[in-house]
């Protein structure tokens, strides 16, 4: 019965990683278009920052599944 957790995570994922592309290209449009160095870094942060939330997320899923 531990699989809803599996579940949950596998159609919140979709859903949540959209809405955080939507929310980074809203912020892109202002930052960008300074210096090529500076977009550079953006993108880049930007394009790591997901994997903060999913680490919590993979975290909280590995403790539940290891009991």
């Amino acid at each position: 019965m531990k699989r809803w957790r599996h579940f949950l995570v596998t159609i919140l994922i979709v859903p949540s990683l959209g809405i955080y592309v939507w929310f980074a290209s809203i912020i892109l449009d202002f930052l960008i278009g300074f210096h090529f160095l500076i977009d550079f870094l953006i993108y880049f942060v930007m394009g790591i920052l997901w994997i903060l939330p999913a680490t919590v997320v993979i975290k909280w899923l590995a403790k539940h599944e290891s009991n």
